[in-house]
């Protein structure tokens, strides 16, 4: 079985429900000029009132000790976080990607002191920049007490194998959806991407998703959603663990039309569509209603429609053609341009401005649900982000890393045999001392029988 929640997101952006939680930084004294939730909103920061901590340890980009870890300094540091009341810890090491070993021994000297205390390790999360990784590492803590809350609900509705959809394309058993809550961030339309994948049988394309309130777009790199190539906000934190890189427009099937001019949107009836709509017998102007009565969709009653001005519907129609081609003009590269896979219920109501673009456009079967195909039809995933020294060559860099990308997917229950790389690209550190590599890849396999795991 596999569910796809959006509680997650939601608790970050309403500030509610979210635990107290410690922020660790390993890496004392270098890395302390800038504390963590230096960049935080204020009310995010007020939320939730964490508190932070640095502690001796952490690595250079060579894996040599900045200082060695102290248990003396972790006991009193856990002695501290019992007495204060505090239940989720979120260590990050300077290096901690390439080096976790820090992160690891601290955990476990903090759970020695006090069992009942949940850590997150910032090398399960982020990737290389110890600011964001920290940041999206605070943040999981934050969420694991909801998440395991909404976890045990799914679980006793569902007394099945559960998977959780991921926001890479993948699904994560929900034992790990429970621990690695933010990785659930933005899963939505990162299901619809795969599900546009699957549907359409391409594996490299611009994928459309036309809801009722907002239109999602993405780009799809060998079947799977192409991560966002830089730093990221979520709830107004920047974080630096995968995201999918995904561009969101208020265009809808619920979206409200400027009689005069012929603007969509942003603002929407949404779910109200089929009590406000003029098809519907309700009193708005809707982007539904003109494409009933352009004859692009048969739905509702068409003769509420009948007496629009012409003139309006072609003002709407160039308004959103000139829209859609400049966002089209952001995926476009001067070698090839994508084709285009068009799903979500509102699909047909942009199908023929795409076409006039002069745009390959594909509509599958049951483009409609492609959302929820692809939570259906979700693989596991595997991945690892790794920094190496110069004494280290690219090609060995490049094949430890996919190594291990792939070892993770198995872990998280993919069947061996079905293991493939997605995703494999690697950047040259060059502002330190001497030469560095850091490598990312990323793996994804079958779901193994019954969801077993492989450790």
């Amino acid at each position: 079985m596999h569910i796809g929640t959006t509680a997650f997101t939601n608790a970050l952006v309403e500030r509610r429900n979210l635990e107290t939680a410690a922020a660790i930084r390993v890496g004392s004294p270098v890395s302390e000029s800038l504390p963590p939730m230096v960049d935080w909103p204020d009310d995010l920061r007020r939320a939730v009132n964490n508190a932070s901590f640095f502690v001796a340890g952490g690595r250079e980009y060579d894996g040599r000790p900045i200082r060695p870890i102290d248990r003396a300094e972790i006991s009193a540091l856990a002695k501290t976080l019992t007495a204060s009341g505090i239940t989720q810890a979120a260590v990050t090491a300077v290096f901690g990607t390439s080096y976790p070993d820090d992160e690891l021994q601290i955990a476990e000297w903090l759970r020695a002191e006090n069992p009942a205390l949940q850590v997150t390790l910032s090398h399960r999360i982020g990737r290389f920049g110890i600011l964001e990784r920290e940041n999206a590492t605070l943040l999981n803590a934050m969420l694991r007490p909801l998440a395991e809350r909404t976890v045990a609900g799914f679980q006793a509705a569902v007394p099945a194998h559960l998977f959780i959809s991921q926001n890479d394309g993948t699904a994560m058993r929900a034992e790990s959806a429970a621990q690695l809550p933010i990785f659930t961030v933005a899963s939505g339309p990162t299901n619809s991407l795969r599900g546009a994948a699957i549907l359409a049988a391409l594996d490299d394309a611009i994928v459309i998703d036309v809801g009722g309130t907002t239109t999602d777009v993405g780009v799809l790199r060998a079947g799977y959603p192409q991560a966002a190539g830089l730093d990221l906000s979520i709830a107004g934190v920047r974080t630096n663990f995968r995201m999918p890189d995904l561009c969101s427009i208020g265009v809808g099937g619920g979206s409200l039309v400027d009689a005069e001019s012929g603007a969509v949107g942003p603002a929407s009836v949404g779910y109200r569509i089929n009590e406000e709509a003029l098809v519907f017998g309700g009193h708005q102007l809707t982007l539904t209603d003109v494409a009933v009565a352009a004859g692009h969709v048969e739905i509702g009653d068409r003769a509420k429609v009948e007496g629009l001005d012409p003139r309006l519907i072609a003002r709407v129609d160039n308004h959103l053609r000139v829209r859609l081609a400049r966002l089209l003009e952001n995926y476009d590269r001067l070698d090839r341009r994508l084709p285009i896979i068009l799903v979500g219920g509102g699909a047909p109501l942009i199908l023929h401005l795409l076409r006039e673009l002069g745009r390959q456009v594909e509509s599958p079967a049951d483009a409609a649900v492609a959302n929820a195909y692809g939570a259906a039809m979700a693989q596991v995933g595997g991945e690892a982000d790794l920094t190496f020294p110069s004494s280290v060559t690219r090609a060995e860099a490049l094949a430890q890393v996919e190594a291990e990308a792939h070892r993770r997917a198995e872990a998280a229950g993919a069947r061996p045999g079905t293991v493939r790389t997605v995703e494999l690209e690697d950047a040259a550190l060059t502002y330190l001392a001497s030469a560095a590599l850091t490598v990312h890849a990323r793996a994804v396999g079958d779901i193994g029988q019954l969801g077993e795991v492989r450790e």
